[in-house]
Formats: structure tokens, sequence, C-alpha cells
């Protein structure tokens, strides 16, 4: 039995993320001749899409045909959305229009890179778990308050995945072979293309400091994961001692050790981190975002900011 499988790519798509769909795909239907698999490549602008890097790919396949493939009796088995941040305002519409046809004949959507976005934007995520790059994740949660944001490397909820893509979108793709064909099959493909191992979905994305994270003792991790998830409302350090199991004296010393930081601090520079994205981000009030940061006000808020980053939440969203 043959399986369809399309990809599509949207202007400002990551080659890398494409990769990373692509490879273990195409392995996977060499490697095993009783696997037949039909991949489609389409556009859903001009037959020749760029991406990020400026490199262009010609796609046999448009939108309209891809459009009524999906409703026909030999639908797609999964389409994967390659999407970048900064997409021309004109394909929205028809961005819309594929993502809801998907959903209306409960086609599987793996959504890579800047797809959640467009994937919230489109009303298929209500009720749902997802996830964005880190860097957006701030800015994805706010405007979104329907969906429940995850950072994680990828999720997955009903017939809807979301990757913030890149390497992430590796791990995504060998999950969807162990689910769709079998462990051995993955295990294989992982072989052929010299990966060691795959991450779980569930693990956090990684960011500057996620090495050193993961090498902190789990008391530790419990605490800080504590402080990210309690941004808006902030837990005193007491709280976060006693639910972590730890005394405060226990709690300051690994902090001191570990991050060079009293666990006061570093839950400061959490928050104003968070803001900080938020002004990048979102149009959202200073006020707001104060509010959202975990200040009781914009003074207080501007405050911290200005000794942590030298300059005024002001001049940030004057920053182009």
């Amino acid at each position: 039995m043959e399986k369809k499988i399309q990809i599509v790519l949207v202007p400002g798509f990551s080659h890398l993320s494409l990769g990373a769909i692509l490879e273990p795909l195409k392995t996977l239907s060499k490697l095993f001749s009783e696997i037949r698999l039909k991949i489609e490549i389409i556009s859903i602008s001009d037959r020749s899409v760029e991406s990020s890097s400026g490199i262009s790919v010609n796609c046999p396949i448009l939108l309209n045909e891809c459009l009524t493939s999906l409703s026909s009796k030999n639908r797609t088995n999964a389409l994967f959305l390659c999407c970048g941040l900064r997409m021309p305002y004109k394909l929205q519409t028809d961005l819309k229009k594929l993502l809801r046809t998907c959903s209306r004949f409960n086609v599987p959507i793996f959504g890579v890179g800047c797809a959640g976005w467009k994937m919230a934007d489109a009303g298929i995520l209500e009720n749902r778990s997802a996830t964005v790059h880190w860097s957006t994740l701030a800015a994805f949660s706010e405007r979104n308050q329907y969906v429940k944001t995850v950072d994680a490397l990828y999720v997955e909820s009903s017939c809807v995945t979301t990757s913030p893509g890149e390497a992430a979108a590796l791990d995504m793709v060998i999950e969807f072979i162990k689910k769709e064909f079998s462990s051995e099959y993955a295990n294989l493909v992982c072989d052929h293309l010299m990966i060691s191992y795959t991450r779980r979905g569930d693990l956090e994305q990684p960011k500057s400091n996620a090495q050193r994270l993961r090498d902190v003792p789990f008391t530790l991790q419990k605490a800080i994961a504590l402080m990210t998830k309690n941004i808006e409302t902030p837990l005193t350090i007491k709280e976060i001692s006693k639910l972590s199991y730890l005394s405060l004296r226990q709690l300051e010393r690994l902090y001191s050790k570990h991050l060079n930081l009293s666990p006061k601090k570093y839950y400061l520079k959490i928050r104003l981190l968070h803001g900080r994205q938020l002004i990048e981000q979102t149009s959202m009030s200073i006020l707001d975002i104060s509010i959202a940061s975990g200040f009781s006000t914009r003074r207080a808020f501007s405050k911290s900011y200005l000794k942590e980053y030298d300059f005024l939440p002001s001049h940030t969203r004057r920053t182009p």
C-alpha cells in the first residue's frame, strides 16, 4: 500500500527543517522496498520557493492541486508544513484555507518552524497543546491563550503536531516513522543516517544555558522550572524551596554553586527576559507586559529592566 506524504513550503522556510523531514523519509523508502512512499513537494505560492538561506526549491505541485487531493479518496496520509517567520501577507488566506481543509478531512498536520503561529491563526489549535521556537514562546502564549503552550521539541495533540523546526524536526520525523511503521524501521533509518540517538518530544528546547541546566541536580532543575512556570504571579523564594523539598539555605547554595546567582536574582532575570521577548515580539503595552512579567507597576518593571539591560523597555521597542 502506498502512503502519500505532502511537504508544503512557505517562503522563508528553513532548509535545515526541510532536510530533517525529507532525508529520513527518503532513506526509509530506499532501505525497505515493501514501503512505498509518494512524497510531494508543494508550493503555496510560485513554483520556486526561496528559503531563509536564500536557496530556492522548485515545487512541481501548487496549492490548488494540493487542496483537491486533500478531499479525494486517495487523500494525503500526512502533511508537513515548513514555514518561516516572515511569510508574505498575501499568502495568509491561502495558508488558512489549506490548514482548515486538512483539519476538516482529518489529515494529520505536522507544523515546523513558525507553522505553529499560522496554525493558531487558522483556529486549528484551539484547546490543544502546541509549541513554537523558545524565543517566541512568551509572545505565542500571550497571543493564543486558548492554546496550551509547551516548551518542547515537538508536541502531538490529536491530528496536529507542532515543532520549532531545525534539529527538533528530525526527532519529530523519526517518531513519525516509529508510529506509522515500526521502531525497527526507525532505528535502521537512524543507523543509516548516523543518528546516535533521538530526543523525546517532551524535552525542553535547548537554550543558551541548556547544557549547564542538564548538568545541575534535579532539585535545582525543579526550582528553576517552578520559576519559569510562575512568571505573571511569582512565587516567593520560600514557596519555591518548600515545593522543591529544600531548605532556604540549601536552595541558596545550589543557585550560588551552579548559577553564580541568588535564587531571587535568577528569578528576576527570567521575568525580565520574558518581558523583553514580549516587547520585541508583540504590540502589548509596556504596562501590560509589566504585569505579565510579574511586576505590580510599569515603573518597577522599567527600573529593573534598565538595571539589567542598561536601557529602558521603550528603547527595546524602538530598536528594529
